[in-house]
């Protein structure tokens, strides 16, 4: 498993994370959270690009399709992941779009606006008992979150205030020691999008060079062989 040793400082991508001193070997990726870790519609998501990039690690995908936070938190008490998780020297972790998702289909957008408070109160309880329960497994892990990206195209009427909702959404996200990958760049690329939700192959590949920079901004060493292509983006 991985070691690190770890001091508290500033670091571009969470709300507040941790200066990595040592080298870290990354020799086990979980990937977590929903169709989008699960990589729905593609020949294996962003866990193909892992694979590829750490290419002497083994990469397990746990994603689910259609999971939601209350969901992964189920999942997760239930303990039938432990093993694999305390084994992880990373999780990467994707959750949260079905939460809001649901509370759209179940009663439309002036729904979802009066329940946003209480859906994001409970997405941050979540959160927050998913980051416990992994640290509880292996401390010495790397905590990884994507955030949410807005798929929605710019000519859509409510583009803008769906770009604020987003927003407001990634706010629940991180605590101190997890690292956030800012995905909104995704939003930007009308041709990676497979559906109104979920990135092609093309989206999964940007996704993964996303990662690999935030992960280099925190001083995490990746293979060389991606990193000049990681600094293009």
């Amino acid at each position: 498993m991985a070691k690190t040793n770890m001091s508290k400082s500033l670091l571009k991508g969470a709300r507040s994370t941790q200066n990595i001193k040592e080298k870290i070997e990354i020799k086990h990726i979980v990937i977590l959270g929903d169709s989008v870790a699960y990589g729905y519609g593609t020949r294996g998501g962003i866990a193909k690009y892992l694979k590829e990039t750490f290419h002497h690690s083994t990469v397990t995908n746990l994603g689910i399709n259609g999971l939601t936070s209350n969901g992964l938190v189920d999942r997760l008490q239930n303990g039938l992941w432990d093993r694999v998780l305390a084994d992880a020297d990373m999780v990467l972790l994707n959750i949260g779009g079905n939460d809001l998702l649901r509370g759209f289909k179940g009663s439309g957008a002036k729904g979802l606006v009066k329940q946003f408070a209480n859906l994001k109160k409970n997405y941050r309880k979540n959160l927050l008992e998913i980051y416990r329960h992994l640290r509880s497994l292996n401390e010495h892990q790397l905590i990884v979150q994507n955030n949410l990206y807005n798929s929605m195209k710019k000519e859509v009427q409510y583009f803008g205030f769906t770009n604020l909702l987003f927003r407001m959404w990634n706010s629940a996200i991180g605590e101190e020691g997890i690292i956030i990958s800012r995905t909104e760049p995704m939003g930007k690329n009308p041709s990676i999008w497979l559906d109104a939700i979920h990135p092609n192959e093309e989206g999964y590949k940007m996704m993964h060079e996303l990662l690999l920079n935030t992960l280099a901004s925190t001083g995490i060493s990746i293979p060389e062989r991606e990193a000049a292509a990681a600094k293009q983006i």
